[in-house]
């Protein structure tokens, strides 16, 4: 029988002996903070309003998002900080439309699954929003800034270890009169991008 040389087995023995030693040591799962990039839709809602009587509508465009998520321990819970623009524009009459340069941020508190745990996410929740038109709905030489409400939610399809594909639809709630009265107005965030968890 052929004997295999004893530095050989020696070497196979001390290589396999590390290996589970190794592994274990594998730094574990931690996803604790999160930072999307997502560009997507806006649609706002209660969209009429004058001036005198020439009639205003506001008009959806595209928007772009950043996250930055804290992913408590546990799975469940998650505290984002968001902010935004979106290209909403005024139609005004039969005539031309402008824009508002419309940047919004907000505050929230998410339930559900979060990135902590393997596999896909899913979350839920609320918190405080401001909305911020550099150029007013009624008079575009000046700013206006609103403060409400969001309602959010998301959901992140794992890629890879640390970065996943995430879905997300958020209400800026608020009220606003636009020359018809004061209204709650209920405008819509909707994207999609890449997130890195880390």
């Amino acid at each position: 029988m052929r004997r295999l040389p004893v530095a050989g087995v020696l070497f196979v023995l001390a290589t396999s002996g590390l290996a589970n030693p190794l592994a274990a040591q594998a730094p574990p799962r931690i996803h604790a903070i999160e930072l999307p990039m997502s560009a997507g839709y806006f649609q706002p809602n209660a969209t009429e309003g004058q001036v005198g009587t020439l009639a205003l509508t506001r008009r959806p465009g595209w928007a772009a998002t950043t996250i930055l998520s804290f992913n408590a321990p546990g799975g469940f819970l998650a505290a984002e900080l968001s902010t935004g623009y979106a290209s909403e524009r005024i139609r005004q009459g039969t005539g031309g439309s402008r824009g508002t340069n419309l940047m919004f941020g907000a505050a929230r508190v998410m339930i559900g699954r979060n990135p902590r745990k393997s596999g896909i996410s899913y979350l839920v929740g609320g918190g405080l929003s401001a909305i911020h038109r550099k150029k007013g709905v009624l008079d575009s030489s000046v700013g206006k800034t609103d403060l409400g409400a969001t309602a959010s939610a998301m959901l992140r399809f794992p890629i890879d270890g640390q970065v996943g594909l995430r879905l997300d639809a958020q209400d800026l709630i608020y009220s606003a009169d636009y020359g018809l009265g004061k209204q709650l107005r209920n405008d819509i965030v909707m994207s999609a991008g890449l997130s890195i968890a880390w």
